[in-house]
């Protein structure tokens, strides 16, 4: 995989499954490509389809193939996960864009846990090397 630079914008959810007994979900998304480097958007309260439109910016490296969403309700004290998802680099790479609702797939990938609305944009780093040779 090419070296660049991904930039990742978390525009919103959809029907995402509520974890709470009262009230609505109070999410937000924990986005990473490597898991020692994680990015979060700000908590939404009271809804099950958010809207973040929060951007973040990733440098890739050869190897990076992979970006995580893992979405979460937040409560006091403590978090509840609504749904995890990920997407293969390959197809940012290939058109230099991605624009897709990405589901939350429930166990077995048999239903949902919702979907996240993803947009990411990916430029490729050209590094250049310069010779310097004295000259006579």
């Amino acid at each position: 995989m090419p070296n660049g630079t991904l930039e990742v914008i978390v525009a919103g959810g959809r029907r995402l499954k509520d974890e709470d007994t009262f009230g609505k979900n109070d999410a937000y998304v924990e986005v990473y490509v490597d898991k020692k480097y994680k990015q979060k958007t700000t908590t939404v309260s009271n809804t099950n389809d958010p809207v973040w439109n929060e951007r973040f910016t990733f440098n890739l490296h050869h190897g990076d193939d992979t970006i995580h969403f893992d979405v979460y309700d937040d409560d006091i004290g403590d978090r509840d996960a609504i749904g995890k998802c990920k997407v293969k680099l390959k197809n940012v790479f290939d058109d230099g864009k991605f624009d897709e609702w990405v589901k939350l797939p429930a166990m077995l990938g048999l239903s949902s846990h919702g979907e996240i609305h993803v947009i990411m944009n990916f430029r490729v780093t050209i590094v250049i090397h310069i010779i310097n040779e004295e000259m006579p």
